[in-house]
């Protein structure tokens, strides 16, 4: 029996169809030819009508958020139709916002924020699966219409706590999860922010706002980064500097703007000394008071100095990061201690140092599971350690970290810490075969 599903969500067919929509209908062909399936083939196993499959491919209709889940877990996509439709989705939310963007608030243009959230939370969908998000979306528009609003403002007190609450969630999460549905999560939300944002509020409100929806366009510029999407990264890092300056909260800028840097560094594309540049601001900007906003952007400060080669900068300057965190007053919560030697890792696994790296990564073990992130990337570190004398055994090393991980968690950050093998290694091992697939394998990332 073939599936009708209704126009608005399967089959809606647009004279203006985003691009993303065309790259995701190609990705579907590609990956239903590689997988020698007719359009008749494939609509018998997803039980869907093959001529509209065949719109979906050509660009001329989006599919739903159910479909894209079943194609992609049909086909073996690992994830890549879900990336690829969350992009466009958002691509679309983005587009009506442009053309929204000079209207005054009235009837019409609440219909127009409602149909943006739609298209945002038919992005989440597409992560999380068909069944429940429809429900939480639901669920998430009647509490905030039972929560009274603050005199003069369109949002309550809860809303921008809940909100506050929803980075800290997604923070955990991007440890753990892959980009793509950690992203999922960060779209709802800030779909939510979204109309309040463009609305006038009372200082104090719209203040706190910002605050709130500065952590999420930096999650959100964090992970497209993780996605290879680098263009969208930047209009989103723009985002989080306006939004920061909006908040009045200087050291929260200085903070956000450190993790810019922290991604930045791992691009292949970027100037690293414009990148140093971006460190030191964010270092400058959290004053000279010891904080936890200072030893974050010192530590990050001396990471891309190591990155740069400058390697006696860069362990005075994390002598500075040690001098700073021994100085925090008492009763300021401590940094997470796996990031600190994250930080040393990387210095001193790049400056050859192995004692000290290798006691950074020791002083890891049993704090997080296999799974997290910083637990993969130290990982990394410790086969680069190997590789300078063992090249071969450090790349197979590296190569079995790879294979352990799904392939949606291949991402840029990943691929960069992988890399770091390659460029420690002897020069003279560049041409044996462990190092070649490891080359192939982390390609388009940087080192650290």
């Amino acid at each position: 029996m073939q599936r009708i599903a209704r126009t608005d969500v399967t089959g809606q067919s647009t004279s203006n169809i985003s691009a993303g929509w065309q790259e995701f209908g190609r990705a579907l062909r590609a990956w239903r030819e590689r997988r020698e399936l007719s359009l008749r083939d494939l609509a018998e196993r997803i039980r869907w009508n093959y001529s509209l499959i065949g719109k979906w491919e050509q660009g001329k209709h989006r599919p739903s958020a159910a479909a894209i889940t079943v194609l992609d877990a049909e086909l073996g996509a690992g994830g890549e139709l879900m990336t690829r439709a969350l992009h466009a989705a958002m691509a679309d939310a983005d587009q009506l916002r442009r053309s929204t963007v000079e209207a005054k608030a009235s009837i019409r243009d609440e219909g127009e924020d409602m149909e943006r959230r739609r298209l945002m939370r038919d992005a989440a969908v597409v992560a999380v699966g068909g069944a429940v998000a429809p429900v939480l979306a639901t669920l998430t528009d009647a509490w905030q219409a039972s929560e009274p609003r603050i005199s003069g403002a369109s949002v309550s007190q809860e809303m921008i706590d809940d909100w506050e609450d929803a980075a800290d969630v997604h923070v955990r999460r991007a440890y753990v999860d892959a980009p793509a549905i950690v992203l999922a999560g960060l779209a709802a939300d800030f779909a939510d922010m979204a109309p309040h944002l463009n609305r006038f509020q009372p200082e104090s409100v719209d203040r706190g706002l910002a605050h709130a929806a500065a952590r999420h366009a930096a999650l959100i510029a964090g992970k497209w980064f993780d996605l290879g999407h680098h263009r969208e990264a930047h209009r989103w890092w723009k985002k989080t500097r306006t939004l920061s300056e909006r908040a009045g909260d200087t050291l929260l800028a200085s903070g956000l703007i450190g993790w810019e840097a922290a991604y930045r560094r791992q691009d292949p594309g970027e100037d690293l000394n414009a990148v140093l540049a971006v460190a030191q601001l964010a270092r400058r900007l959290a004053g000279d008071q010891p904080s936890l906003s200072l030893v974050d952007n010192c530590g990050s400060e001396a990471q891309v100095l190591a990155m740069l080669g400058r390697h006696d900068e860069s362990i005075a300057a994390w002598r500075v990061t040690e001098e700073v965190f021994d100085r925090l007053p008492s009763g300021v919560s401590a940094p997470d201690p796996g990031s600190m030697h994250y930080a040393r890792s990387v210095i001193y696994t790049l400056a050859g140092d192995a004692t000290r790296a290798t006691d950074a990564q020791s002083a890891v073990e049993g704090l997080y599971q296999p799974e997290h992130r910083t637990a993969t990337l130290l990982a990394f570190h410790n086969a680069a350690i190997h590789a300078r004398t063992d090249p071969v055994g450090g790349a197979q090393r590296a190569l079995q970290i790879m294979e352990r991980l799904p392939a949606e968690r291949w991402d840029t950050r990943v691929k960069a810490a992988a890399r770091i093998v390659l460029k420690v290694a002897p020069e003279e091992a560049r041409g044996l075969p462990a190092v070649r697939e490891l080359r192939a394998l982390t390609a388009g990332g940087r080192s650290a």
